[in-house]
């Protein structure tokens, strides 16, 4: 009898995990450096220079991590990757990240900088302006705009990382010849 050894099947799940944590961990602490800076995104007052350099503070890395997983992924197969797989190695960092975000968007909102949330909720007042029934909407959702906060960041990062995956995956894939398997 011949022994046949099986490799265990790779998988881009740990990698994928490993790296929305880093860049949620690198996102919070971007908050902070920002609002250390006087960077406000939702101050009225905030210049167009000041909101890009944030975006692209934010939006560089994000892409970098999910393009990282998937040429690691890639390596890791030998050199080739189809389409389907790229793709979804990379819309796992994608999907991790936003679950991950909106967690630590909640906690520094509910919990380690109370202040920002007020600030928050008092330029939405500010935006409402003289409009009783919208300053009424805002004071009315109070209590749940942190959790709206929270599932739209991780919703609006999950459909980001989607359209950074599907191009990604576009720019990475590389099929196997039939000849070499």
């Amino acid at each position: 009898m011949e022994e046949v050894v099986v490799e265990p099947k790779k998988s881009p799940n740990k990698l994928a995990f490993k790296s929305a944590i880093a860049y949620s961990v690198y996102f919070l602490v971007l908050m902070f450096v920002m609002k250390w800076m006087g960077v406000d995104q939702n101050s009225p007052n905030t210049t167009f220079a000041e909101k890009v350099v944030y975006s692209l503070a934010s939006y560089i890395p994000f892409i970098m991590a999910v393009v990282f997983v998937q040429t690691t992924y890639k390596k890791e197969l030998g050199g080739y990757i189809s389409f389907g797989k790229a793709f979804s190695s990379g819309f796992k960092v994608a999907a991790y990240a936003g679950l991950f975000i909106a967690v630590f968007t909640i906690l520094y909102y509910k919990v380690l900088d109370r202040n920002a949330f007020d600030q928050l909720m008092d330029s939405a007042v500010a935006a409402a302006g003289d409009d009783e029934n919208k300053v009424k909407g805002v004071e009315m959702m109070r209590p749940y705009m942190i959790f709206f906060i929270g599932f739209g960041v991780a919703v609006s990062y999950t459909i980001y990382g989607l359209i950074i995956s599907l191009i990604g995956a576009a720019v990475v894939k590389k099929e196997q010849p039939l000849y070499e398997e």
